[in-house]
């Protein structure tokens, strides 16, 4: 029986802190009022995942590790892509506004005809 009350105590500490959340980049744009143009940036959001009813004994052990492991995996994950698209972004509007193309066009430059 002592060997079961650390597993129990593991499974309940487990549950209050991971509480089956799950994480995900979001894109979120916004206007630059200095450039004049639409940006993206990108945000964690996480989402609640179904709660375990009914959990008894060595397998609710297993079932809430799992889920530990899937909600810091997700997070991992979904952090990694964040700061990488976000630090994309800031090195973008550190090199300052882009350039609009102008609409002139090249008349030695054609479009190949698809027709066939």
């Amino acid at each position: 029986m002592t060997c079961l009350k650390p597993m129990v105590g593991l499974s309940f500490i487990s549950l209050i802190l991971l509480s089956g959340c799950l994480f995900a980049p979001q894109d979120i744009q916004y206007y630059d009022a200095k450039c004049k143009i639409m940006m993206r940036k990108k945000t964690l959001t996480s989402a609640q995942m179904q709660t375990i009813n009914q959990c008894r004994g060595d397998a609710c052990a297993l079932v809430l590790a799992g889920a530990g492991l899937v909600s810091a995996a997700s997070l991992v994950l979904s952090g990694t892509i964040v700061i990488a698209a976000n630090t994309v972004s800031w090195l973008e509007s550190v090199q300052g506004c882009p350039k609009h193309p102008t609409a002139t066009s090249d008349s030695g430059e054609r479009q190949a005809d698809l027709d066939t």
